[in-house]
């Protein structure tokens, strides 16, 4: 994929998740359609928690998952453990949609002068840079989905973007 395709398309992602989270009641900013405990599952090994977060620590996990992609594109090797360390703000809508526009205009402008012909270690296993990209948007998109479930559940509609791309 080339730079150019995976900004256009970046672009597509970041305007349906700004738009969910422009959407989103304020009554439901912090709805888990599975709250912890609730469920009674015991976690999965490694998760860090029981059920789905709100939605509002949802957008503040893709926040940060974009910062440390794009530290990945200048490091060139992904670094989970300084994950929490890409937004530390509050919970509230302004600021995370502020966060996600922040890491989306240093994305684009990574994507001026990245390398792509140079590996990206990903946990010790060498990402090409169309493999990256794969990973970023399928992230992504795995909440997106969650998110219509969300909006389901809590009798909300998605944003009209939605509606339209995806007639969810």
């Amino acid at each position: 994929m080339s730079t150019a395709d995976f900004a256009r398309y970046t672009k597509v992602l970041h305007t349906l998740t700004a738009d969910f989270a422009r959407a989103v009641p304020d009554d439901n900013w912090n709805f888990s359609p599975d709250p912890p405990a609730r469920s009674g599952r015991v976690p999965a090994p490694h998760r860090l928690g029981d059920g789905f977060a709100p939605f509002s620590k949802q957008l503040r996990h893709v926040i940060c998952v974009r910062g440390v992609y794009n530290a990945a594109l200048k490091s060139k090797k992904v670094d989970w453990t300084r994950k929490h360390e890409q937004y530390r703000g509050p919970l509230t809508r302004e600021a995370l949609l502020g966060g996600l526009d922040e890491k989306q205009r240093d994305l684009l402008g990574l994507l001026e002068t990245v390398d792509t012909d140079s590996p990206i270690d990903w946990d010790g296993t060498p990402f090409t840079f169309t493999q990256f990209t794969w990973e970023f948007v399928q992230h992504e998109a795995i909440h997106q989905g969650q998110w219509s479930i969300y909006a389901s559940l809590a009798g909300f509609d998605t944003p009209l973007s939605w509606r339209t791309s995806w007639g969810l």
